[in-house]
Order: structure tokens, then sequence, then C-alpha cells
């Protein structure tokens, strides 16, 4: 055990100038794709014991090697069954998704989750529980009274659990209402990475990354405290997705026994975070852990963080506390 397991955040920095490894993880069930209805059957079982089976998976994980992850919730996961509430905005997919169907006057488990958030806090490792909607409706395509009814649910059930947020992940990662959310109490949101030019080539740009990633000619972003922007809210953009990958040609590679080949382009970006003090910011959703080989990826990614960790170099932290670190930083600095 390290200095860091012994002490906060904000008394461990100051006795470590240290690189920091963020972990962000989408947590849904089936409410990420109530208006994908195709999708969502052929993705998720339909009880919801393999999505629970690979959340406490990735906890385990966690708590092994001291991994401080962010697990942004959707808001509708904190009941245990249907409450039939005023304004419910599940009444608006009445008609047009099958979603409404399970989801409405139901205790569906791929729509409620109050024993995931249990899960999650029952942890031995600090966890910490985001806000990510509370229907999963995109931010940056909806009204701002409508944000603000899916804040202020979110923020009513979480009180359930006495979780008080600071940090926000958007659904698909669309930004929007930013000004709204910081007035709510909210600190930090993730924004999505911004590839290179040629890999957002609308052609080829897809070949390129699959490339990219086996043969990890580029390292994945990392990024100076320093230079974290605070549009509102500070914004911890993310490093990579972990399965942000050819489903395809990864089961290939995982088949051929070379599962952690196309990890180098994100070890390096960790290493590098620890070299010069930067951030690197890693996120999935829980349910894209499908196979022991997906597992082993995370545990190989863990492990590098680990090994920096004991050398002195590396802090695993959530989004709120780097918030909080970089906000020290900044009233040190005045």
């Amino acid at each position: 055990m390290g200095l860091a397991d012994i002490y906060p955040v904000s008394m461990a920095v100051s006795m470590n100038n240290t690189g920091y490894f963020l972990f962000s993880l989408d947590t849904e069930l089936g409410t990420g794709y109530f208006d994908e209805d195709a999708a969502r059957h052929r993705l998720f079982s339909k009880d919801g014991i393999e999505e629970r089976k690979r959340i406490a998976r990735v906890l385990t994980l966690c708590e092994q090697y001291g991994i401080h992850a962010t697990w942004a919730v959707v808001g509708h996961l904190f009941f245990n069954r249907c409450e039939y509430c005023p304004d419910c905005p599940i009444l608006h997919w009445k008609g047009k998704f099958s979603s409404y169907i399970e989801a409405y006057g139901t205790d569906h488990p791929l729509w409620y989750g109050d024993d995931v958030v249990r899960l999650i806090q029952q942890s031995t490792v600090k966890q910490e529980i985001a806000f990510h909607g509370h229907t999963h409706e995109p931010f940056d395509s909806i009204s701002a009274s409508a944000a603000e009814h899916e804040i202020s649910e979110w923020k009513r059930l979480a009180q359930r659990f006495g979780i008080n947020a600071e940090s926000i992940v958007f659904p698909r990662d669309r930004v929007g209402h930013l000004s709204l959310l910081s007035h709510y109490g909210f600190t930090n949101y993730r924004a999505d990475v911004v590839e290179p030019l040629l890999i957002r080539n609308r052609y080829f740009g897809r070949y390129v990354k699959t490339l990219d990633h086996i043969i990890g000619f580029t390292t994945a972003p990392t990024y100076p405290l320093a230079e974290i922007v605070d549009d509102d809210l500070l914004r911890l953009s993310a490093s990579q997705h972990l399965f942000g990958f050819n489903r395809g040609v990864d089961t290939m590679l995982d088949r051929l026994h070379l599962s952690t080949l196309r990890l180098r382009r994100i070890t390096r970006g960790i290493k590098h975070a620890a070299d010069w003090k930067h951030m690197f910011h890693l996120w999935a959703h829980p349910w894209e852990f499908r196979t022991e080989d997906d597992l082993l990826k995370l545990e190989h990614i863990f492990q590098t963080v680990n090994c920096l960790k004991e050398a002195g170099q590396m802090r695993s932290v959530t989004m709120a506390e780097m918030s909080g670190i970089i906000g020290k930083q900044d009233h040190d600095g005045d």
C-alpha cells in the first residue's frame, strides 16, 4: 500500500508531482439504446444478468489495482421499478420505440438498476458516480427546460443514495447546456477526443484508425493540467475509447492470441502522461467487456498504471478528484 492509498488526493498531490490516470464508464444498461431497438436487442441480454456480471468483474479489477473509476450512471437506473412519476419522459417513447413497453410500468432489469448503483458504492476502493443524463437524451438537441428536467430528476433520485455528483459524461458525448449544469453544482465533464485530421477523413479515416491502433504509430493523447480548458466546467477530454476499434479485427487478434497488440497506443500514452505529468483519460461502456479477452485487455492497462503508481509516477483519480486537483493548483498559483 502506497501513499496514494493512505492519504486523500489533496494531501497526496502535495507530496507527489505525478501523471494522472482517469477511467470513466458510461453505465446505462438498456437506456443507452432507448431509441435503437434492434441494436439493444442484439447487444444486451434479456434479463440484464450478463451486464451485471461485467460490471462486477470491472469493479473487481478496479479494487485489485486500486483504480479510482468514474461511473457515469443514467438516472433512470436509480429506480428499482416504475414509480409512474409525473411528467415521465418515457411516455414520449410510446408508439416510437419498443423500449416504452419494456420500461414503463415494469421492473425490467435493463431499465431499473438500483442494485448496480449500490454495488458500485460498496466498492472497497474509491469510485465516483457521475451524471449521464436521466434518460440518455443527447444534451445538444434538447431545450433548456428539458435539460433542466433531466438534471433535476437525476439529482432527486441520486439523493436517495447520498450522491452529490460533480462530474458529467454527456449521453453520446454530445455536449450542451454547460451554464445550466454549472448552476446545478457540476464542476467538470468528459469531452470527446479530437482525432487527427487523417482519421476524421470520411472516406478512409476508419481504415487509418484501425491500422494505427494495431501498429501504434501514434500515441494516445495526453493533456497538461495547465492547458485543460474551463468553459463554465472543466473539460476533462478523453484520450481513447477502449473499444473504439473494429470489433471484427479485435476478435481476430484475440483468436491469434494478440489481444494486447492494439493496446500499445494506450500504454504509451499512459507512460507519456507519467513522464510529463499529464492527464490520461480512458473510457468504455461496461457492456463492452463481452469476453475474457476484453477483461484481460483492461487488466493489462491497469497493470501498466499500477507499475507507474508503485514507482511514484502516476495517480489513479476520479474525474471529481482531477477537477479538485486542477482547482487547487489554480488557487495556489493565484
